[in-house]
């Protein structure tokens, strides 16, 4: 049976962050969270660049799947303290603390003026408080480690060294990684969440008290059948991906829709719910 070790994800934020959620008019919205398919992707990502030839698409496909098979990522969440993460619906300063953005347009210099329609405002996490203090971001991450391959060994020093979101190359999500790694806790224990996980058929199961709060994407289709038993809205999770499929015509292609129930979604089953962290830290209900 595989045995899974748990660590609490802990980073400081340096630089603006954006986690491209949605367009309203020309403001683009960030989530209030790092989702874990984001942290998939900038381990990959720098796994393949750092340790292998990142010059070739079937790299990162590789990189990638053993990334999938090894590791379960919760999602990340804003805190001021190294400790507790604050969430949105606790707190209703929220996006005054943590939130800000960032407005641009490209120029017409013959008119000297703006570019029609090229007005745009992004928002981002930002690096410090309104009050001047210090963003950390933190988070669960479950680790297989029984037969992990050299090829993705180096993981810790990898995570020492990520950037995540858009805008990366304006030099956002920009972290630096803070996390203990001698605190880890092996077989099961309590979540950054205060969740109870367990290892049940090799898979990460964390147990949900009625009136908990999701704190990552959940699955609301199983086997195309609507799951109850949560309050919340409710959103298809989509967007581009890099396309490294050998000789492919196109460099981004669309994910696969998975309809989910949002972070913040209210348990409502009497006494508790489990569920599982699958790839890119999205949960499933399990019986």
């Amino acid at each position: 049976m595989a045995t899974w070790t748990h660590y609490k994800l802990v980073f400081r934020l340096l630089s603006p962050m954006h986690i491209g959620y949605r367009k309203v008019g020309n403001l683009m919205q960030t989530r209030p969270y790092v989702p874990g398919k984001v942290l998939w992707a900038a381990l990959t990502a720098r796994i393949t660049r750092d340790d292998h030839d990142g010059s070739q698409g079937s790299k990162y496909n590789r990189i990638g799947r053993l990334v999938q098979e090894h590791f379960r990522f919760g999602y990340l969440w804003p805190s001021t303290n190294k400790d507790a993460p604050v969430f949105p619906w606790e707190d209703p300063q929220f996006d005054y603390q943590f939130l800000g953005s960032y407005a641009s347009a490209a120029l017409n210099y013959d008119q000297r003026a703006a570019e029609e329609g090229l007005l745009h405002e992004v928002e981002f996490i930002a690096p410090s408080t309104r009050q001047g203090g210090s963003v950390y971001l933190i988070g669960d991450l479950w680790v297989k480690e029984d037969g992990i391959l050299a090829d993705i060994l180096n993981w810790k020093h990898a995570l020492k060294n990520l950037q995540l979101g858009g805008e990366r190359t304006y030099g956002w999500g920009r972290v630096r990684c803070c996390t203990d790694w001698d605190e880890k806790q092996e077989g099961s224990g309590q979540t950054v969440a205060g969740y109870k996980w367990e290892v049940r058929n090799g898979e990460v199961v964390l147990t949900l008290h009625e009136g908990a709060n999701l704190t990552a994407h959940t699955k609301a289709m199983n086997n195309g059948d609507a799951l109850s038993g949560i309050a919340g809205p409710i959103e298809p999770l989509v967007g581009w991906e890099r396309n490294n499929a050998t000789n492919a015509r196109k460099a981004w292609k669309l994910s696969t829709a998975l309809v989910c129930w949002a972070p913040g979604g209210k348990v409502k089953v009497e006494p508790e719910i489990k569920v599982q962290v699958g790839e890119n830290g999205i949960w499933q209900r399990v019986v």
